[in-house]
This record gives C-alpha cells, structure tokens and sequence, in this order.
C-alpha cells in the first residue's frame, strides 16, 4: 500500500531525448506533443507556464480549436503515466496553466549546473583534480542534444543556451586537466573538437597547449597557425588572448610542469595483530579473491560470522599481506552496523573517505548522490582496496563500493549478505570457530611456547572453556598475563571457582562467546537467574515486559531482571519496549531451564505465556472477528486495554511472529495442544484482514496437526475453515471450498454453531466470487437461521449484508439495499467494524448500481478511510476498487485512475487476485474513458485472463462488456460482438443479472456499428425494459441514449431527440459526464 511504502526514486532527463525514469524503468510518455509539453515545464521547472504559451509551442501559429482540451489530455496522461509508475504528483495546475514540482526528483538540468557552478569555485581556487573529476561525472549526463531537439520558441532557445553550457563545462573541464598536466591524454579527443568547432578559439588554445606539453612543439605551432589563417579568411581577425597566451606559452617552452607533490595516499589500515593463529585455508581463499589483470568489474568479498569469531582480525591481517597490490591507498572504516552507539550512515561514511583521498570539507558535496558521484569519480582508474568492517545491511554499504576493476572491497558483517551477492557479484565467506589446534597455537602466540607447552592438557581445558572463539581466548591470554600466573592450571581453577571474576566479558553486549554466558549466569542474583531460564522457553524472536512477567507469574522484580540480564549482555533491549536473546544464548537459557526446573514448574510457565498471549490476540482480534469475541469470553486472563481497533491492529502486527510461534510450540505439546484451536479463532480474521497468509497457513498447519493427534474435531474445523479463509483470499476458489467442506463434515463429528456459521459464511462468499449467487445466499441463510437460533446480531448483520450483496448479483437492487442498510444499524447500534466494512461497500455498490453514484462514492470513500486508519489491506482492496468505479462514472477520472492504481497494488501486495484483475478493469476503463483505446483494450485483456485464470466470473462478464466497448470505439464492432454475447452467456449459466442491461445495451451499439438497426432496436429495448424494472438509473440512461442515436440513424430525429431528453434528465441528476454528450447532440 502506498502509505506504508517509501516512494520509487524518480529521475527526469532533458540533455538528450525527454525522459523520465521511476525506480530504474522508463515511464511512457507518449508522442511528440505530450514529451514537448513537458520538455516546456521542465524548462522553467516551478515557474507556472500559460496555456496559451503551451499551445503556441506545440502547435505554432495555427493551432486546431480543441488545443486548449487537448493539452489539457496530454497533461492528464502525463499525470496517469507517471502515477501509474509510483511517481509523485510532478505537474500541477496553478492559475491559467501549468508547472512541474520536482521535489525530490533527481533532475540532470539541475545537477548539470550545480556541477558547473561548483567546478568553476574549484577552478578559482586552484582544486584542478576534483574539478576535473566533477566535470567528467557532468559529461556523462548528456545523451543527445536538449530536449531532444523538441520545440520552437523560448523551448529552442533554452536547449541552445543547454548545449552552450555542455560546450561550456566542457571547455572548463580540458582546462583543469591541462593544469593537471594531462597533455598527451588530452590530444585526441582535442584533434576531435577542434574538427567538429573549426572556430572555437578555446578547444584550439587547448590543443596548442596539448601538444606543446606533450613534447610537439612544431604541431602545437603549426595548429596555432591553422587556427589564425581560419580567422583571418573567416572573419578578418587576429587569434583572441587566450589563443595568443597558449601560442606564447608555447614558443617560451613554458609547459614543463612544475613538480607538483605527490597526491597523499590514504593507508589507513589498523595495525595487524602480532598474535594471529590459524585461519590458514581464509587466507588462501582470500588470496585466490584477489582482482585479476583484465577483470571487468571490482571485486567484493565478504566476511560473515557471529561477533567474536574474528572478522576484523582476519581482514585486517589479509589487507596488510596484500596492501602492496594497491598502490593507490587502503580505505578503512568501522561502520558499526552492530554497535550499542548509532551506525554510521553512508553519507558519513562516503565523506570521510573523500576526505581521505584529498577533498576539502568546503568542497564535499551537499547531496548523497552527488557525494558518491564525487568518489567514485576519484577512485577511478586506480587500485585501492577498502575494508567495510562491521557492516548492518547490505544498503548501508553498497554506495561505498569502488567503481574501477583494479579496486577491491572487503567486507565483515554478522549478516549473511545474501542481497550483495545477487546485486554485487560479492563473494561471501562464512568463518568459524577455531580449531583446537589453530586455538593452541594462538595460546602459544599469546601466552608463550613454553608456558602452553608445559601444561598442553590445562591449555586444552582452557581453549575448551572459552569455546575456541578467539576472542574468549585474547581474554583468557590477557588474564593469564596480567595476574602472572605461574601455571595455566592455577588460572584454570581460578576459573572454575568463579569464572565471572576470573574471565571477564568484553563490553560489546553482542559478543559470541558462548561459553561466557553460563558466566554471566552464574553472576545473576535468584531471581534473575530463574527469569532468564524461563525466558528462554519463549518461542518467538523476542518478547515485552509484559510477557516476561506472564512467565514469571507475578509483575515485581520483572523490570530489574531484565535490566540486570541486559546489563550482563544476556539479553539486548530493542526499540519499542522489547527484548531479543541472541540464538545461542536463548538456547543456552533453554538448556539451564531443562536442567534446573522440574517439567510441572516449565509447564505452568508456558501455561501463564499461552495465556498472556491468547487473552491478547482474542483482544484485540474482536476488533474485526466474530471467532475471536467468542475465544474472549473464555478467557479469564486479563488483556491489555486496546482502546480502539488501531492500537489492536498494532499489537498483533508486533507480535505476530511470536503469536505463529506459540502456535507451533503448542502443538508440539500435547498438554497444551488445546490452545491451537483458541488460537487460530482469534487469529483468522487478523491474518485475512491484513494479508498475512503465510502466517496464516503455518498456524493452520499445526492445528491441523495438533487435531489429528489428539482427535480434536473442533480443532480440525478451526484450522480448515482458516485455510479455506486464505485459499479464498488467494483467489483461490475451488481450495476453499475443499477446505470448508472437509471442515463442515469434521463439525458433524462434533456438532458446534459457531463453526458451521463461519464455514456457510465463507462458503457463501466464495459461490459469489464464483458468479453462483443462488448458492451464495442458500449458504448465507443458513448461517443467519443459525445466527438467529443463538440470538447473535452481530453476526446477523453480517449474513444480512452478504445477502445484500447475493441479491445485488441477481439484480435486485431495492432488496440489496434493505439488507445493506439493516446490516449497517446493526453495525453502529454494536459499534461493530466486523460488519461496517463491508456493509459500507455492500450499500456503495446498490447505489452505485442504481445510478446514485454521488452516495456510492460517499459510502466507499468512508469504508477507505476506515480501512487506511486500521490498516486492513483486503478491506481497502475492495473498497479502492468501488471508490474507483464510482469516480469513473462521475467523471472523475484522475482519481479514478489514482485509486485503481492503490489497489492493483495492494492487491498485489496480499496476493488476492481478483483485486488486482478489477483493478486493472478499472484502469482500462479509465484509459477508455480518456480516448487511450488501444491501451485500454491491452488492460482489459490482462484482466479478463487473470479472471478467468481464478474463476471470478463476476468480473469476467464485467470485464467483457468492457472489452467490447473498448473494440467498438477502436472501429471493430463485430469482434466487440463476440466478447458481449460471451458475456450474456456467462449471465444465462449463473442467473448473475446485475449486469444485463450494460450487456444488452453494448450488444446493441455493436449491432448499430454494424449496420443491423432491427436488431439493435431489439436489444436496446430489452436493455431498455430490464433496467427500467431492475431500477438502474444510469444504465437505463445509456440504453435511452442508444436508442435515440439508433433513431437518428433511422433518419427519425424527433423519436431520437425524445429520448435523448429523457436520458439528459437522468444524466443530469446522477451528474455524469455523459450529460454534456447528449446536451451537445440536442442542440
């Protein structure tokens, strides 16, 4: 959904073709006058430009007499292109015209001036280098000429003053290479320059220059001649100062550089530890990592491992036995992805690096971009090899990476780096914990020969106990050092006495040094020590406050457990109250709790847990789910107080992964095997609300397993209703219906109403998906019989609804809207989001299918709203695509377009297909409605085989009168034909009427496209009389329409004026565009 989702990067070009770029891919822009409307605000980007000026522009001194409407559709399909590509709003209307607002846009005009402008201060202060360096990432934004030769006017003049200014950076950039003494590099590309501008006194200066500092005193004078001569027969003048001053040099053999200082190479690698022990197979393989002679690309390997296995040390000796093969210098940054203190960002990262390789601060760049433009730009063309010690991610690192093939960067992460090794080509490297030979010999380094030697099996012992990590044994060795003790023996038993004292950790609160958390432990005071054994049975990733004192069964002393856990480096305190054990410490706690804690004391905690956890998610899942209200009255521990449905929603979204956990855990238990059930009740309307249908079949999947094992029929009923929830969310039809009938007969072994209620209520839902409304309602009224039999409203309500929604398919619009609108006072009289949503959507639709489109947009837009604010993404699926169709009726195509974009992505985002298939209908009707048929008709076919692909035959028959239309106006009537009549066909096998008239109708057109008017006025008075008794306004006023232009192809004028007024009088009222249509054929 976009709200939750950052924004694609957007780029626009105008040194070359127009173009614009959202998230690395081309947006279609159209033909030549659109591209020249925006080359034109692009121009004079945030100055408003007159529509008047546009028009001139596009089309001279005779444009046709629609040019105001039309640049007003070419701005309008700028807007839908860029939208639909996931660009902000770029052109706005402001007064009598138009401006573009690039906000954060990367646009090269933009960055081809600051570029300028910065070169020139650099050139001023004597900075020829980096000048030089920017100017060449300047040229490198130009590909063709500005604009791309678009335009006449203020546009052509803008490009030529484009090009002087490429001509211009140009100049300057040869002009800090010459500083720089590149002379002889510099002679070709000026023999090119000066033949393509055979009179541009400065590219002929430059060449004087170029040769006489290359050694070719006689060319650099003989070019200087040529240049005079041109002058002289051209203009009648004489070479210009600078010519003069470039000849000059020359003749006075000024152009020997003096010696300048040697460019200061960066070595900022640590100093290599003198005790380095094993390793000896890395090494190798970093050796054979090394950038061959020819490579295409830089070279990138990483080092991945827990924290203490010993990433920095192995670099750093590796880029120290290597560092001699990058002359150019050795980069070295902590970027302390895993660090207690902040990270550090890449836009620090990158200008401390400029700064190494010689960049003033005054003169580092203001922007990301443009500071690793910079960088990359210097790094080029030389050998430097970078360590990117303790890396976060992959994306705090990928800016940093050198551009040239002789460049090399070494990477230490705790993360797995999987990204960089489809995007970067890196190779990874996974380190382990020593060997017991390679943690001798590093006691040896540490320690001494002798000492190690001597005491080979008290040695052994110790290399055991600090796990062979080598940071456990640095600390070991220091302590042996420092206290000057005589025998490792003697330390041994120190710390086996009291190894907290004896073996002290190192601050860093991820260390991964295993061995040292049973030191930690034993440090813990009572209580704390048996808080952490239970924590360690949490399933889950992490845990709150509240959850660790579930566990511990009484709130005080909870918080200062943990602090002292955090404080010891047991446990790591993350944002937003929680708590995260690292792998092996939680296992570690696990083990402590198997051994130390009799199975009745585990149990009851996990009992307390399960508890805490169920009274919460049923909690919060009453929000928006009938099972869950029910899980809650059972429940007798205490929630949390979830004030409104945004909070609950957040909760969940927290704890979800914990939530599936519990569910797992349970399962595998068969004391606690119940809970599965309670669980996935109060979880279902949650998982399907938001989209989570992974989570949701994990937990499926062990209640299933759970019911099996312990022959739970209601468990198996919970489980399968839940899976057949999600098949129907994935467009899944048939799955569903397996699922829910496996679970109906499963409740026959175990007969309970609230179980049959859910599997009828989503049977019910499915059979409508599958244009069956018949079977939709016969499910839907057993569950309300049975709703009414156990005095449940709510859920009442909620059966009235799809009822509605069942007798809307069958084209019964006044009994759809009872329903709906029963269904919707429940709602509010229970203050009930379960039923409002999609009673909400269930009235917009019955207004929208009777022609109140205003009321429809209304009900939808509000379902939106709510929708947005509690984050329940197939909800707002449905509703985007209702809203988009009432916007589209009205004329509002923009936010039409707008909406159906937001829910083709959130459909595709949860997966459910027949949002995205609507979606995309909605978009080719848009696209229809705007003149793009060709566009459209690509859309509507998408849609139909995505459709028919899932079986959403409502859709289908929608989709196919649309299509038709789209080929009728497209001047193909007769293969417009055949999509209608397949449409009326598919209505004749399912009895899904709804749309009869806007299919009889279309049939209708085609048959008058094609000359047949008998038949036409047939099926436009059968369109005509259905909608007339089915009460669909807007339809009845499309068929009127027809028939009057039916009419009037007749040669009958005044039948045809009469029913055109009948029509305008309802177009009128339901104010629709068309209105003016038929105003226009009145008059």
């Amino acid at each position: 959904m976009t709200g939750n989702t950052a924004l694609p990067a957007v780029h626009i070009r105008v040194l070359g073709t127009v173009s614009v770029d959202v998230g690395g891919k081309p947006v279609p822009l159209g033909g030549t006058k659109p591209k020249t409307l925006l080359a034109a605000l692009l121009a004079k980007a945030g100055i408003v430009v007159g529509t008047a000026q546009l028009v001139e522009l596009i089309w001279g001194s005779r444009p046709p007499s629609s040019a105001k409407a039309m640049v007003q559709t070419y701005v309008s399909t700028l807007r839908s292109a860029l939208r639909k590509a996931g660009a902000p709003d770029l052109l706005v209307a402001d007064g009598a015209g138009y401006r573009v607002v690039l906000g954060t846009a990367r646009y090269d005009l933009r960055e081809l001036e600051e570029a300028v402008r910065t070169a020139r201060d650099l050139l001023a202060e004597g900075e020829f280098e980096q000048a030089a360096a920017l100017l060449r990432v300047a040229a490198d934004l130009w590909h063709g000429p500005a604009f791309g030769g678009l335009g006449e006017g203020f546009l052509r003049a803008e490009a030529e003053r484009l090009d002087e200014l490429g001509l211009v950076a140009l100049e300057s950039r040869i002009t800090a290479e010459i500083e720089c003494g590149h002379y002889e590099q510099l002679v070709p590309e000026l023999r090119g320059l000066t033949a393509q501008h055979p009179l541009r006194e400065s590219f002929w200066a430059s060449l004087v220059l170029g040769l006489g500092g290359s050694g070719q005193q006689s060319a650099a004078l003989a070019a200087y001649e040529q240049i005079r001569t041109a002058l002289r027969e051209e203009f009648g003048a004489n070479p210009g100062p600078q010519l003069r001053e470039a000849y000059e040099k020359v003749l006075r053999d000024e152009l020997r550089p003096a010696a300048r200082p040697a460019a200061e190479v960066p070595m900022q690698l640590p100093a290599d530890l003198a005790s380095f022990a094993g390793r000896t197979a890395d090494l190798a393989a970093l050796d054979d990592l090394l950038p061959e002679p020819g490579a295409s690309a830089p070279r990138v390997v990483a080092l991945v491992g827990p924290g203490g296995i010993g990433k920095t040390a192995l670099a750093v000796r590796w880029a120290h036995r290597v560092r001699d093969q990058f002359p150019d210098g050795q980069l070295f940054i902590n970027l302390r992805g895993y660090d207690a203190v902040s990270p550090v960002s890449t836009e620090q990262a990158v200008t401390r690096f400029l700064r190494a390789v010689g960049v003033s601060a005054q003169r580092v760049p203001a922007t990301l971009d443009e500071q690793v433009a910079l960088y990359r730009s210097l790094l080029a063309g030389k050998r430097v090899m970078l360590v990117l010690d303790n890396v976060a991610s992959a994306e705090q690192v990928r800016p940093l990476l050198p551009p040239d093939p002789g460049c090399l960067a070494l990477v230490t992460s705790r993360g797995d780096l999987r990204g960089m090794t489809v995007l970067n080509d890196a190779h990874v490297r996974s380190l382990d914990v020593l060997t017991a030979a390679d943690s001798h010999d590093l006691l040896v380094e540490l320690c001494g020969r002798d000492l190690v030697d001597a005491e080979h099996v008290a040695a052994s012992q110790l290399a055991t106990l600090c796990g062979h990590l080598p940071l456990a044994l640095r600390i070991a060795a220091a302590n042996l050092r420092g206290r000057r003790y005589t025998q490792i023996s003697e330390y041994v038993a120190a710390l086996r006495e009291d190894r907290l004292t004896e073996l002290a950790i190192d601050d860093d609160p991820a260390v991964a040094v295993r061995t040292t958390f049973h030191l930690s432990y034993e440090a813990l005071d009572p209580a704390t020590r048996r808080l952490f054994r239970l924590l360690g049975r949490a399933p889950g990733p992490d845990f709150t406050q509240a959850a660790a004192t579930a566990l511990a069964g009484s709130a005080p002393g909870v918080r200062r457990s943990l602090d002292r856990l955090v404080s010891a480096s047991l446990l790591t305190r993350c944002s937003g109250g929680r708590y995260q054990f690292h792998d092996l410490i939680r296992e570690y706690a696990a083990d402590r709790a198997r051994t130390d804690d009799p199975l009745e004391v585990l149990r009851a905690a996990d009992i307390r847990l399960f508890d805490y956890y169920l009274a919460n998610a049923a909690a919060a899942s009453s929000w928006f789910c009938v099972t869950a209200q029910r899980v809650r009255q059972r429940v007798s521990t205490e929630p949390n107080p979830f004030e409104d449905g945004t909070v609950a929603i957040r909760w969940l979204d927290e704890e979800r992964a914990n939530l599936v956990a519990v569910v797992e855990q349970a399962a595998a238990d068969p004391g606690t095997r119940r809970y599965c059930n309670w669980f996935t009740n109060s979880l279902r309307g949650y998982f399907a609300g938001r989209g989570h249908r992974a989570d949701g079949l994990a937990v499926s999947v062990a209640t299933l397993a759970a019911a099996q094992e312990s022959g739970d029929p209601q468990a198996e009923v919970s489980a399968r209703s839940l899976r057949g929830l999600i098949f129907y969310n994935l467009s899944d039809y048939r799955q569903s219906i397996a699922e829910h009938t496996l679970a109906l007969e499963a409740n026959e072994r175990q007969p309970c109403s609230i179980a049959e209620i859910e599997c009828h209520h989503n049977l019910g839902r499915v059979h409508a998906q599958l244009g069956m409304p018949r079977d939709a309602m016969r499910h839907h009224e057993r569950a309300l019989a049975i709703a009414k039999a156990t005095g449940d409203e709510v859920v009442e309500g909620r059966e009235v609804n799809y009822l509605g929604v069942a007798h809307l398919s069958l084209g019964d619009i006044d009994e759809a809207t009872r329903c709906h609108t029963r269904a919707l006072e429940i709602s509010r009289r229970h203050d009930d989001m379960i039923v409002r949503l999609p009673a909400l959507n269930g009235l917009g639709l019955a207004h929208w299918t009777a022609g109140r489109l205003t009321e429809a947009a209304e009900r939808h837009h509000e379902c939106v709203e709510l929708c947005r604010r509690w984050g329940l993404l197939h909800n707002l699926a449905a509703s985007l695509v209702c809203l988009a169709e009432a916007c589209c009726d009205l004329g509002r195509y923009a936010e039409a377009a707008a909406h159906a974009r937001e829910a083709l992505e959130c459909g595709r985002q949860i997966g459910e297909r027949r949002h995205e298939a609507s979606a995309l209908e909605l978009t080719a009707t848009v696209r229809m409605r705007l003149g793009q048929v060709e566009e459209s008709i690509h859309d509507y076919r998408d849609a139909l085989a995505l459709a028919s692909k899932i079986g959403f035959r409502y859709a289908e028959v929608s989709i196919l009168i649309g299509l038709s239309a789209a080929h009728r106006t497209a001047g193909r009537p007769a293969e417009a034909a055949v999509h209608v009549r397949h449409a009326l066909s598919k209505m004749d096998e399912t009895g899904m009427d709804v749309l009869r008239g806007a299919a009889l109708t279309e049939l209708a057109a085609c048959e008058l496209a094609l000359g047949d008017h008998a038949a036409a006025v047939e099926h436009g008075t059968q369109a005509l009389e259905f909608t007339d008794r089915t009460g669909q306004r807007l339809s009845q006023a499309r068929a009127l329409a027809l028939l009057g232009r039916i009419r009037r192809a007749e040669g009958n004028g005044d039948a045809a004026a009469a029913r055109w007024r009948v029509a305008l009088e309802i177009f009128t009222e339901i104010g629709t565009p068309e209105a003016d249509e038929i105003a226009a054929l009145l008059t």
